[in-house]
Order: C-alpha cells, then structure tokens, then sequence
C-alpha cells in the first residue's frame, strides 16, 4: 500500500525540480527530479536499464557491488517508484 507521506514528498519534489533520495540496504542514493531524468529513460527497455540511467554509473556500480538478487532489485526499483510516485 503506497505511503501517504512518500506520495506527498514524491510530488512535491516533481513540481519543485528537488532531488529524491532513496535508502536501500544502508546506502544512500539520490536521484534527480522524475522531470530532470535523463530522457535516455523513456526509451529503456527494462527496469534493471531505466535504474541504471536514473541512478547514473558511479550510484549503479555502488548498488551492484553489493551483488544483489532479483529480489533486491525489485524492492530497490519499487522504493524508487514510491519516492519518485512513479
């Protein structure tokens, strides 16, 4: 169930153009505004590539240091749509 207050946040950061910022599994990641995306975004052809565009190398790396499953993909790549309320 979506978090009232992550909606709130996710919206106020598209219309302010303020960065988001996501924690997963200790480390921090940021993120810019959903309108500030690169638009490369629009034409990723699945999450794991939509991530690593929005994420950008260096964070990327960072998370896949950690070798995580499938299933940390998925919990990271749905913390990313409630903080950006995509």
């Amino acid at each position: 169930m979506p978090d009232a207050d992550a909606e709130l946040d996710a919206a106020q950061a598209e219309v302010t153009g303020a960065a988001v910022t996501v924690h997963h599994n200790g480390t921090t990641y940021h993120l810019p505004s959903p309108l500030d995306y690169p638009v490369d975004v629009v034409f990723a052809e699945s999450d794991f590539e939509a991530v690593r565009i929005v994420l950008g190398e260096d964070q990327w790396q960072e998370y896949r240091k950690a070798k995580p499953t499938i299933r940390d993909f998925q919990e990271f790549n749905e913390k990313i749509n409630e903080a950006t309320g995509n």
